[in-house]
């Protein structure tokens, strides 16, 4: 099993070969035997089915990643380990463009768990990535029915009047206020959702007014005005995305995203300005929700500020190799960067390895930029995450590398739709 797995993250077809056997014989043995041991030999089916149909996503080969095994698979997996595998199908089918199939299998698994955020959400974005807004706006309706059925409300302050109180803290709940943190979850999510909508059309007032009521009945909202502000910036909507930036707590991702959104309207010095702040601080005081803005910040110091000529000739050199050439301030950015890939819990994080390839691509390597960001596209694909890259990382390589660089590495990440 473990030489499975490490084959598959070194991207060697070798993975499917022990995969399969481990699945063909395990799947043959009487299932008594596999939950006997506390499901020992069970759960070793449940890790090589989901190995090979996440090798499978990795290499980007989706019809063999919804069909493997596919005629018996729900004879071999528990119910849950199955629920999990028909979602990761509806994301393949997602990728492939097949939304209406995708669509189907999450509208029976959220009938089974209306509650279920991820699913939920998943519905809803399908819908949104296939511009049916109406679709998208049904998930919306469904979900302030069912709080109505269960809470007797799809009002979330005249909930919030009835229990007593709105949640204001992600301090932890009593086991006698599940109920009602649930709740606050839920209000919360019905409030993104519209807001999600709301930007989807245009709205932009909307939008942000119903994000702030998503933070005012949920805690887990009041730390994710990003959410919010970010799409506002890259489409230039200043005045909103200032009031966002407003409530963002993390001093680096205030800084770097006013910047952006100053740079964006023109006023380049005063970008430059507030990135030279983020940049100042220390970076044992940068929290891991923004130490990617805080490496951004450099670079875009950097890609703004010295000439290409004034850049260091890196042709040959190897990621490990990376601090003996980047030594000074302006570099620090790289260096953090490809420090985050040494660690054991990012070393495989797409964005960190999106941020890798932009800081090589930045100092005109085009062998890392390339290498890089291909890896992470690998990665979101085995985490069934996304067939691309995010948006907002096309803007940062739009906007920092020479066209012919960016050009070639484009095809990697979701466009804007305008």
């Amino acid at each position: 099993m473990v030489d499975a797995l490490v084959l598959g993250r070194q991207g060697k077809d070798e993975a499917i070969e022990k995969f399969t056997y481990l699945i063909d014989r395990l799947a043959k043995m009487p299932e008594a035997r596999r939950q006997a041991q506390d499901q020992r030999l069970q759960i070793i089916l449940e890790q090589s089915m989901f190995g090979l149909q996440s090798y499978h996503a990795r290499r980007n080969r989706l019809d063999e990643t919804v069909t493997a095994y596919g005629d018996v698979i729900d004879a071999i997996l528990d119910e849950d380990a199955y629920a999990v595998w028909r979602e990761n199908q509806a994301r393949v089918f997602w990728w492939q463009g097949r939304h209406e199939a995708a669509a189907e299998i999450l509208r029976v698994e959220v009938d089974k768990d209306p509650f279920d955020v991820n699913l939920r959400g998943l519905l809803f974005s399908i819908f949104v990535d296939d511009d049916n807004l109406d679709q998208a706006e049904a998930v919306i309706v469904s979900l302030a029915e069912e709080l109505e059925d269960v809470f007797g409300t799809a009002d979330s302050d005249r909930w919030a009047a009835t229990a007593g109180r709105i949640q204001r803290s992600s301090a932890a709940q009593s086991s006698s206020e599940e109920a009602d943190s649930t709740a606050s979850l839920q209000f919360g999510f019905l409030h993104y959702l519209r807001s999600s909508l709301a930007l989807e059309k245009g709205e932009w007032e909307e939008a942000f007014n119903e994000f702030a009521k998503a933070a005012k009945a949920s805690a887990v909202y009041t730390d994710l005005w990003r959410m919010l502000y970010q799409p506002l910036v890259v489409r230039q909507h200043v005045r909103l995305a200032n009031r966002a930036l407003n409530r963002e707590k993390l001093p680096a991702s205030q800084g770097f995203w006013r910047g952006l959104s100053g740079n964006y309207a023109g006023d380049q010095q005063g970008a430059r300005a507030e990135w030279r702040r983020v940049t100042q601080i220390p970076l044992d005081e940068v929290t891991p929700h923004s130490v990617g803005d805080w490496i951004l910040a450099h670079y875009y110091l950097d890609a703004n500020g010295s000439s290409r000529s004034d850049r260091p000739d890196v042709a040959g050199i190897k990621d490990d190799q990376a601090e003996e050439i980047l030594s000074d301030e302006d570099r620090r950015g790289l260096q953090v960067a490809m420090h985050l890939l040494q660690q054991p819990d990012t070393r495989r994080d797409p964005q960190v390895l999106c941020l890798a390839a932009l800081g090589w691509g930045i100092y005109g390597h085009k062998e890392h930029l390339q290498r890089n960001v291909r890896h992470a596209l690998e990665q979101l694909r085995a985490g069934f995450l996304d067939s691309k890259l995010p948006v907002l990382n096309w803007y940062f390589f739009r906007d920092l590398l020479q066209p012919e660089d960016f050009a070639e590495v484009e095809q990697y990440f979701h466009r804007p739709k305008a």
